[in-house]
């Protein structure tokens, strides 16, 4: 048996150390996987098919991670990113590879942790191919900008990867040209009226972000000051060239736009929690609005919103195509959020049940339940594995449970309480093909059979795929 690589003295591959090697596959993170001497290699912004010269920064037992230093033969699905930062830039750690092989890792990806992870062997046909974006630019809904710098050169991008250092730019081609006019605004009033960009190392500064939310339907913007104190030095003007930005940035694509929303948001913690407890509206309205298959949402601005509406709307009608619904079905939806995906459910269902740990989205939920004039809509807030193992002890009969976990998946309790629930078909919606894996495995267990698999890209040019699930229960029992 050939021996593992293990980290020794005299083993030369230490941070530092300069290697080549072949770059065999991606990760989930959008790193390129490669081996030197059977020690795995993750290497940034390379491309499978690459063969480099990359120079060791951290080293493991098991593993190293290395930065590239030279491109020795580039890949044949390698392009030159069209982003001019794309190198420095933590965002899209894809830009690099042609969009069809991003489609073709992540469609293997989901594959591959069901088939290792989940050991869940499929029959043909039950692992639908990839959705992907016929235009992937332009797609985000919502940017968070660290600040940094000084006031003479404010620093306002995004950070580098794997550090909070941030990289300046002034164009990003996964927002909407509309998001760079304001960056560029904010950025001529921070030098305008000499404002300090927010110090992490010292904690001292007043600006930390700017965020801004559009409604793609709706033309609604939303824009937040994230600061250490209470108000902005001339945010009134501020505001009204906000507004003259706005209604001068034309976007073919958007309806009208206008500014609907401006907050600031106070943040005193030395913490790398972007928004602080306390928010105060300084102009329009308390939200924007969004419409997503003909369900309006208003959205807060700590609201939780999937940020590609177009690619929203795909996900949404695979989940409403596996519901298969027809008026009287009662439905469970788990981790609801504001509700989004609850209103779609209860359009053509009897009767959904929303439940969600924190009470600020369940308020949300309520107002776009009643936004939309749905009666026959429930919301409780309260932490899914406690919530549903109480529910469940009610006795109501359920049809349909539709759950869209967190990265780190459900908790045991409720993969538990679904086991014991016998729900005949579970919709799993997941940012995570590991967790996913994992608790349809669970759930395989204990009688369920997936019935199709669904992967989605909603983060074009970034390693991560969002994939829907649908399973049934075998009347026979266990799998």
């Amino acid at each position: 048996m050939p021996r593992q690589a293990q980290q020794s003295d005299s083993d030369p591959r230490q941070p530092g150390a300069v290697i080549s090697l072949r770059i065999e596959d991606i990760n989930h993170e959008g790193q390129g996987i490669g081996h030197s001497d059977g020690l795995t290699v993750f290497v940034e912004q390379t491309v499978p098919g690459d063969r480099v010269e990359a120079v060791i920064e951290r080293r493991h037992p098991r593993y190293a991670t290395a930065r590239l230093s030279r491109l020795l033969e580039p890949s044949g699905q390698r392009i030159e990113p069209d982003c001019p930062v794309a190198a420095e830039c933590g965002g899209c750690t894809m830009q690099a590879v042609r969009y069809d092989a991003q489609l073709q890792y992540k469609q293997q990806q989901v594959e591959n942790a069901l088939n290792r992870i989940g050991h869940l062997s499929l029959a043909k046909g039950i692992l639908q191919p990839i959705a992907g974006m016929e235009d992937p630019w332009h797609y985000r809904s919502k940017a968070q900008f660290p600040v940094a710098g000084s006031w003479e050169h404010p620093q306002i991008g995004f950070y580098a990867s794997r550090s909070h250092e941030v990289v300046d730019s002034t164009v990003c081609r996964i927002q909407y040209p509309v998001v760079d006019a304001i960056r560029e605004t904010v950025r001529h009033h921070i030098r305008t009226w000499r404002i300090d960009p927010y110090r992490e190392l010292d904690g001292q500064g007043l600006f930390r972000h700017l965020i801004v939310r559009l409604g793609y339907a709706t033309g609604d913007i939303m824009v937040i000051f994230v600061l250490t104190g209470d108000g902005l030095p001339g945010q009134h003007e501020l505001v009204e060239s906000l507004r003259q930005c706005v209604e001068h940035s034309p976007t073919p694509e958007l309806p009208p736009l206008h500014l609907r929303s401006v907050w600031i948001n106070t943040n005193r913690k030395k913490t790398n929690v972007i928004m602080g407890p306390d928010s105060q509206l300084i102009d329009g309205d308390p939200w924007i609005e969004e419409e997503i298959l003909g369900v309006r949402s208003r959205i807060s601005p700590q609201a939780f919103f999937q940020v590609n509406p177009r690619q929203t709307t795909v996900l949404y009608q695979t989940v409403m195509d596996m519901a298969d619904l027809h008026g009287n079905e009662q439905i469970l939806d788990l981790y609801c959020g504001t509700g989004s995906i609850t209103l779609q459910l209860a359009r053509e269902a009897g009767w959904v049940l929303g439940i969600e740990s924190h009470p600020a989205a369940i308020a949300d939920a309520r107002i776009n339940a009643e936004l939309n004039g749905m009666t026959h809509i429930e919301f409780t807030a309260g932490r899914t594995e406690d919530m549903l193992p109480a529910w469940l002890e009610q006795g109501v009969s359920i049809d349909l449970v539709v759950l869209d976990p967190p990265r780190k998946g459900c908790e045991p309790a409720v993969i538990d309480a679904l086991i014991k629930l016998q729900a005949p078909r579970i919709i799993y919606v997941s940012c995570n093909p590991a967790t996913l894996a994992r608790d349809l495995a669970l759930l395989h267990h204990d009688g369920y059979q997936v019935q199709r698999v669904q992967p989605v890209d909603m983060f074009p040019w970034t390693g991560h795929v969002e994939t829907v699930v649908l399973m049934s229960r075998n009347e026979a029992g266990k799998a």
